[in-house]
């Protein structure tokens, strides 16, 4: 299994006067994220072809060192050939089926709900790959989902401290407002053209003036409200300890998972062999 990357202690609340609501959503994933993620990880650290686990579960590409990555994130993987998956297991279908949301008014989400395949993207804000990724990589795939062969389901992963917690919050009021991808977008190119926003509330609000949300007093409180520090806090705690993904960004591409910026050729490898794997 690759290396874990940005091995981020999860980040301190923020206020006081939201630890109660916070440990309420924290507690009861973590119930359930102890005996779940044991079960993902110990598949996902079985080699494939291995008298243990016959068939591979999880595609892993090898990443650099994350010193290498601008911004903080896992570097590029490069394309290793096509690859044979056999059947998903009942224990990694039940993991990863529990990642998915599937809802058609789903402001974090793109592609129809009967796609092919659902992709899971895993993101920070402030990750220097992840601007690559939606820069670069995202445009390519819109095809893809314009057909019905993918729907990608976004996921924050705010692992490089108070700052990302913030932009996640951010990008959550700015879904309650529709303007989710609008902001994922505006945020993500200005960090590729090296001239990343301010990661404060008045910075963040600036960007929400800029990308047209209508409403700035409701965004502004929507960000830092319990109900979004308490969901983006959740949503970390799923992702690092459930999942056990510490580096951004990260994809889990039907049932395979690929951590690291993968560039467009690598990408379509894993849809391909997800479309040819056998039904269990």
């Amino acid at each position: 299994m690759s290396k874990k990357l940005n091995t981020a202690e999860p980040p301190k609340e923020r206020k006081m006067s939201r630890n109660s609501v916070i440990a309420v959503a924290v507690t009861g994933v973590v119930i359930l994220v102890v005996v779940i993620g044991a079960i993902f990880f110990s598949l996902g650290k079985k080699s494939a072809g291995s008298a243990d686990n016959p068939t591979p579960e999880v595609t892993q590409s090898e990443s650099a060192d994350p010193g290498t990555a601008p911004g903080g994130g896992d570097a590029p993987s490069e394309p290793d050939g096509p690859r044979e998956l056999g059947p998903v297991s009942p224990e990694l279908k039940e993991v990863v089926e529990s990642q998915w949301r599937l809802d058609e008014a789903d402001q974090l989400a793109v592609g129809n709900l009967d796609a092919k395949l659902v992709v899971q993207t895993y993101f920070d804000f402030r990750c220097g790959y992840c601007a690559q990724a939606a820069v670069e990589l995202e445009p390519q795939l819109k095809p893809l989902v314009d057909d019905g062969t993918i729907r990608i389901e976004y996921h924050n992963l705010p692992v490089l401290g108070e700052e990302s917690m913030l932009a996640a919050q951010a990008s959550l009021a700015a879904a309650n407002q529709g303007k989710f991808a609008d902001f994922h977008h505006y945020v993500f190119q200005r960090h590729h053209e090296q001239n990343p926003v301010e990661f404060t509330e008045a910075g963040l609000a600036d960007v929400a003036r800029e990308i047209g949300v209508a409403d700035i007093d409701k965004f502004t409180a929507d960000m830092t409200s319990a109900e979004i520090v308490a969901k983006v806090q959740e949503d970390y705690v799923r992702g690092t300890q459930q999942l056990g993904i510490t580096g951004t960004p990260a994809f889990i591409i039907g049932y395979s998972y690929v951590p690291g910026y993968i560039p467009f050729e690598t990408f379509t490898q894993v849809v391909d062999a997800e479309l040819a794997r056998p039904a269990a």
